[in-house]
């Protein structure tokens, strides 16, 4: 089984939907995605049936942000003389998406997905799926949990994009979900779990170098410790997966603010699978 794993990143995870574009002009199949934070997002729509060009065409046409400020949330918590759970609202951005996702459900898909949340309540990853794990021993090493449709397809994607502190977490089930690249933002581990035979990955990576700026302050060190740690832990898991693997890694520049951008990011996805052709082609035979 070839899975296509898709990291989280924020706007730059859309570089998913350029390397799904490659994939398929190079007639390479994908037989599963996994996906993490806004790579879950993406790998969901592409396993609904909707083309490349389609969720490029959706991408393109957002000019403005869908992430507004939780002002009913912060005033109401401030009466009360205490802290809201997120600075931002998420709605407009599922409003932009009900069409593409249309109350889709797991039994809607068209090909197999699965997507991971952090499960704050467990203190660990925490997949949600169609099928469940085939590999007990990997999920037993990564410490993976199973959460299987316990969650609908829509909710699962909104714990696993909750990034802490900008949107509200999910609670379901007794337990508190966040943005699964908290501890699995590249969740080859779980491709591995699932059932892979062969990995082609999409990793949104964060660039070396930074520097405090001049103007920092406590929230530039949070942000740069966070990316830190996630980072280290998906190079962490890595390490533990054997499985034939292909990474495209992609380095995140100039912050998460780039709408005008998004057309770029998802021709640089499509270009930088193209450049890892040799290496696909020959995992996808090898398998074969």
């Amino acid at each position: 089984m070839t899975v296509l794993v898709l990291s989280g990143g924020g706007l730059w995870a859309a570089a998913g939907i350029g390397a799904a574009a490659a994939l398929r002009d190079m007639d390479v199949s994908v037989d599963a995605y996994v996906g993490s934070s806004a790579g879950a997002l993406v790998g969901v729509l592409l396993a609904l049936g909707h083309t490349p060009e389609t969720l490029a065409d959706v991408a393109g046409s957002w000019k403005s942000s869908p992430v507004q400020p939780a002002w009913h949330a912060w005033a109401a918590s401030l009466l009360h003389a205490h802290l809201p759970l997120a600075l931002a609202t998420s709605a407009r951005l599922w409003e932009r998406l009900s069409g593409l996702l249309q109350d889709q459900d797991w039994s809607d898909l068209g090909t197999p997905v699965w997507v991971v949340a952090t499960s704050l309540s467990q203190r660990q990853a925490l997949v949600f799926g169609p099928r469940e794990p085939e590999r007990l021993d990997v999920g037993n090493r990564m410490h993976l949990s199973w959460g299987g449709r316990t969650l609908s397809l829509a909710a699962a994607l909104r714990a696993s994009t909750a990034v802490p502190g900008l949107f509200p977490p999910v609670s379901a089930a007794g337990q508190v979900l966040v943005d699964g690249g908290v501890v699995d933002d590249y969740p080859v581990d779980v491709a591995a779990w699932v059932g892979a035979s062969y990995i082609i990955g999409v990793w949104v990576d964060e660039p070396p170098g930074w520097t405090l700026p001049r103007s920092g302050h406590l929230g530039h060190l949070a942000m740069a410790s966070l990316s830190t740690m996630i980072r280290e832990l998906s190079v962490v898991r890595q390490h533990q997966i054997a499985i034939p693997r292909v990474d495209i890694r992609i380095e995140m520049q100039n912050g998460h603010r780039v709408f005008n951008r998004m057309g770029d990011i998802i021709e640089l996805g499509y270009h930088l699978t193209r450049d890892h052709a040799r290496d696909i082609l020959e995992g996808q035979d090898r398998r074969a």
